[in-house]
């Protein structure tokens, strides 16, 4: 199952990290998700105590005109965003293609 979380109001700024063609071999599961599905990865720069911390999250495409939730958790790095993806990239397409199955079956819960 694909973790989610907000990408939150602590956000001080960000900026998309983009991908420019498949020989981009230091994050392949990066790679074949933002060239392939559309997904991108943001770089944000949030507030912790009183230090900023910067971040590195995976969102769909329309994180810009829809609140969403991020598909990933926060991670310090590009390697560990891209480990954590290579991990649970079944999960995660099966989520964005097919809709999220909790929210199914909790729907479907709530309705009988």
């Amino acid at each position: 199952m694909a973790v989610t979380s907000r990408v939150s109001e602590s956000v001080l700024g960000g900026r998309e990290i983009r991908f420019l063609d498949r020989q981009e071999s230091n994050y392949p599961h990066l790679m074949r998700l933002a060239l392939d599905f559309g997904f991108r990865v943001l770089e944000t720069l949030q507030v912790k105590s009183d230090k900023p911390v910067k971040s590195f999250v995976l969102v769909t495409d329309d994180y810009r005109s829809v609140e969403t939730e991020a598909i990933s958790p926060q991670f310090r790095t590009l390697k560990e965003l891209d480990s954590h993806i290579g991990e649970n990239m079944v999960d995660i397409l099966h989520d964005y293609l097919f809709g999220f199955v909790e929210d199914d079956i909790q729907l479907a819960q709530a309705q009988a």
